[in-house]
């Protein structure tokens, strides 16, 4: 019994002897093994690109709010107290005030004054209307470019994982048929191929936003689907989903509105506003003044600036069309490629799923073709802008 149990320590030991000269073959423990959906999970939450637009998408919903703000008035408090000595009245005007103080002639020890002032517009030719629908245009516009990114992301993080899910299969490949034959060219081969994948990890690791010093495994395989797929569907799919044509929509319309409110300057502002004014000084003088005045301002003449900015937003808002004809076209045309593409692979692919030849070259060759099919398969969601 005691040598069984014996035998049964040496071969414990020789194990766990054989398992650390594996791990420190193989370099630093596994910290994270990644499927495609972590890894999308984790780039769609800490990727820099996304976030950068994500702010931006929050940017602009404040600048809504702050458009909103317009339909409400004006309501302000200011208090001032002064020393003074003036041979004649004299005005407090500085920018950062947001009320005139006048100080009247003669010597004061303290002079204080008070004023509480409310203005509200009630008319401006629709310009506080615009004014909101812009910034509401401009936060969809925001958010729609935000999907852009984000869709570009996620696309190459879909290549880049089957790309070095590819490599990892190649590798394990030259190790088989290295165990059955050292070759110094497969061991040169199959060196140059992990030095590359070690290369594309870390590309990989910074895409979807981990520490570099992150040591990851993927865990995935290529899953080759029979789609029912044709030309015109897709460009079909692409005029619908492609955010990049609601962008040039959006900006049209902004552009738009834009010349509409220069047309608008046009018109009379009408606001009402009231203060009242408490004022005092050491000789114990106490004024009290108040008004209510309704305000009435039209435009007649600015030496021609206005039909010159008129002239320049109809020009971007012509340049807005030219460009999403422009888009259009260059959307249909990735949709044609990225199909052509697809198809060539998928032809591809599908000859080698009943394949039975079994030989290093070939097997090599089999990833390359699965990968390129996934890759033209991601290319044409992204074309379409539907994953």
């Amino acid at each position: 019994m005691k040598k069984i149990l014996s035998l049964l320590l040496i071969a414990f030991l020789i194990c766990s002897a054989e398992n650390i000269f594996a791990a420190a073959a193989a370099g630093q423990k596994v910290e994270r093994i990644l499927t495609l959906d972590e890894c999308i999970r984790l780039a769609s939450s800490i990727n820099h690109d996304i976030l950068i637009n994500k702010e931006s998408s929050i940017l602009a919903e404040q600048r809504v709010k702050e458009a909103k703000s317009l339909y409400f008035p004006t309501l302000d408090f200011n208090f001032n107290i002064s020393r003074f000595s003036n041979d004649v009245a004299t005005n407090i005007n500085y920018h950062s005030l947001p009320a005139i103080i006048l100080l009247p002639e003669g010597n004061r020890e303290y002079f204080y004054s008070t004023k509480l002032s409310l203005w509200q517009n009630i008319y401006n030719g629709g310009r506080t209307k615009a004014a909101n629908k812009l910034a509401k245009l401009n936060y969809e516009k925001t958010q729609n470019y935000s999907d852009i990114k984000r869709n570009e992301v996620i696309g190459n993080v879909r290549i880049n994982f089957y790309k070095n899910l590819a490599a990892k299969e190649k590798i394990n490949v030259f190790k088989k048929y290295l165990k059955k034959n050292k070759n110094s060219v497969l061991q040169n081969r199959m060196e140059i191929m992990q030095h590359r994948y070690e290369l594309d990890i870390l590309d990989f690791l910074a895409l979807i936003g981990l520490e570099l010093d992150t040591v990851i495994e993927l865990d995935g395989e290529f899953e080759i689907k029979d789609l029912d797929l044709n030309l015109q569907q897709c460009i079909l799919w692409a005029y619908q989903f492609r955010p990049e044509i609601k962008t040039t929509q959006y900006q049209e319309t902004m552009d738009s509105i834009a010349v509409n409110l220069i047309n608008m300057e046009k018109f009379p502002t009408l606001m009402f506003g009231a203060a009242y004014d408490y004022l005092g000084d050491d000789t114990d003088q106490k004024e009290k003044d108040w008004y209510v005045s309704l305000n009435l301002n039209w435009p007649i003449f600015d030496g021609g600036a206005m039909f010159s900015r008129l002239k320049q937003n109809k020009i971007k808002a012509r340049k807005s069309a030219i460009e999403r004809s422009q888009i259009e076209e260059k959307i249909k045309l990735e949709v044609r490629k990225a199909f052509k593409e697809y198809e060539f692979w998928y032809e591809k692919v599908s000859k080698i799923k009943n394949s039975k030849t079994q030989n290093m070259e070939q097997e090599l060759l089999n990833i390359d073709i699965k990968f390129n099919y996934i890759k033209s398969l991601v290319e044409l969601g992204l074309a379409i802008g539907k994953q």
